[in-house]
């Protein structure tokens, strides 16, 4: 009986969707008027065989039935009523009208936006308003923060203590708190931001590091200093305006399986192989140097060789240490990322924090951050933060877009502007670099001069 009610509703004539209900009001699964004839709707996102299928086609007409499938394709409600087309329905932009007669996934807007009503009627919107200006504060207060407990941390390796408010306590323990107060800042902005302009926001830190290195660890800034510091900014912010920029926000559905992606699989398995390498290439120089650590776990990497404090070293070292911190940096990225959309979520009256996969992502966060300011104190053991930090910029943000592009797919729609953009960037970046090497060769200098100096001092000393 069933049955033959919905093959009597599909010969239906129709005119407005109501003529298609048996009750005063449809869901997604009832049917619909679409060219005079009673139908059930495929929501944005989902597969289809004809335009018709698709919930959108009032606002696509012919072409609502040409989006390509996604990875992400079979999240939400558009996979129960889904069909096994090779397109998938487009979904009707923000600000584009939509049908607020309709349920909210039959609307034409997708699992992000609703059908809200505004001056122009009603129309796709996000509901989100202002909200990305709380993400720009956020990630420029988290990098101040980030950048001074970062020179704090260094100051720690020459003041073990320091008065705070009338209380003594440890430099270090005071730098490491402002970092992940800056850090949870960090992580925070991404549930109001998207991943490319937080990214270009990154580079604010360097100007706050220019300014509290030398006030904090009475690092000399020199031309040179401000040239390289310029050139990676300027590289990043063009690597930045010629990274994909999709207009798309991702549900945690869609983001989940993202990292199911072929492409994801294998560019994450080439950064953990980097970080494995990187990791074992530290330890057997450090260990093989002066730079070991008394009680260092990977003292069996000991050899009959003793590698020199060269400028090749010492070159080799930060770029080594820099690279690691940074890869791990970029793992954390995409993390945040994913669980800042399930703290919006929560945040919206679905808690995820009764999943086991938001305790994941969490514990790879805390991982992530514990280890990537770990390797940063390494660097900062025998470098300048005016040198660590930019290099670790540069290096976060190269990475970063690159995860980004691929996990995101971004690069799978680069134009050739856009490619001889993000090599141009890459290049300005690198010289600038070349400009900041420079700093470590005039430390030896100065340490040389230093140490002639008082060899002179305590000769006149004894001769007097």
């Amino acid at each position: 009986m069933f049955f033959l009610y919905l093959g009597l509703a599909r010969l239906k004539k129709c005119s407005t969707d109501a003529d298609c209900w048996g009750v005063s009001r449809g869901d997604i699964h009832s049917m619909f008027c679409v060219e005079n004839k009673c139908q059930n709707l495929i929501p944005s996102g989902g597969r289809c065989e004809r335009p018709t299928d698709c919930a959108s086609y009032f606002y696509y007409g012919p072409l609502a039935c040409s989006a390509k499938c996604k990875s992400t394709t079979g999240c939400g409600v558009g996979e129960i009523i889904g069909k096994n087309g090779i397109y998938c329905c487009r979904s009707v932009p923000e600000g584009g009208e939509c049908l607020e007669n309709r349920p909210n996934y039959l609307s034409g807007c997708d699992a992000k936006t609703s059908c809200l009503m505004n001056s122009n009627g009603y129309t796709c919107n996000s509901g989100n308003g202002d909200k990305w200006i709380l993400g720009v504060l956020l990630s420029v207060s988290g990098n101040l923060m980030i950048n001074l407990g970062v020179n704090f941390q260094k100051k720690s390796y020459r003041v073990d203590t320091m008065v705070v408010f009338g209380f003594t306590i440890s430099t270090f323990s005071f730098g490491m708190f402002i970092y992940i107060f800056g850090k949870f800042f960090g992580f925070f902005s991404y549930v109001y931001g998207n991943q490319s302009l937080l990214a270009s926001l990154s580079g604010v830190g360097l100007l706050f590091n220019s300014v509290f290195a030398p006030l904090i660890n009475n690092e000399t800034f020199t031309w040179k200093d401000f040239a390289g510091i310029i050139c990676i900014l300027t590289g990043s912010a063009i690597i930045v305006k010629n990274s994909g920029h999709s207009t798309h926000v991702y549900t945690l559905c869609e983001l989940l399986k993202l990292y199911e992606s072929r492409n994801t699989i294998v560019w994450f398995s080439f950064l953990i192989l980097l970080i494995i390498l990187l990791f074992f290439l530290l330890k057997n120089f450090e260990i093989n140097s002066d730079w070991r650590l008394s009680d260092d776990f990977f003292m069996f990497l000991k050899r009959d060789i003793h590698y020199e404090e060269s400028n090749l070293f010492r070159y080799s070292m930060l770029l080594f240490y820099d690279v690691l911190a940074a890869t791990i940096a970029s793992f954390s990225s995409l993390f945040a990322k994913s669980f800042g959309e399930m703290l919006d979520q929560t945040v919206k009256g679905e808690n995820q924090f009764l999943t086991g996969i938001t305790y994941i992502f969490l514990t790879l966060i805390v991982i992530c951050t514990v280890l990537q300011i770990y390797w940063i104190n390494r660097a900062l053991r025998h470098y300048d933060a005016l040198i660590v930090v930019p290099i670790f910029h540069m290096t976060w943000t190269l990475l970063s877009i690159t995860t980004a592009g691929i996990y995101f797919h971004d690069f799978e729609n680069f134009t050739a502007n856009q490619y001889q953009g993000f090599i141009t960037g890459i290049i300005i970046i690198f010289s600038g670099s070349c400009f900041l090497a420079g700093r470590i060769m005039n430390k030896d200098v100065v340490e040389v001069e230093e140490v002639e100096i008082e060899r002179s001092i305590i000769s006149k000393k004894k001769s007097s």
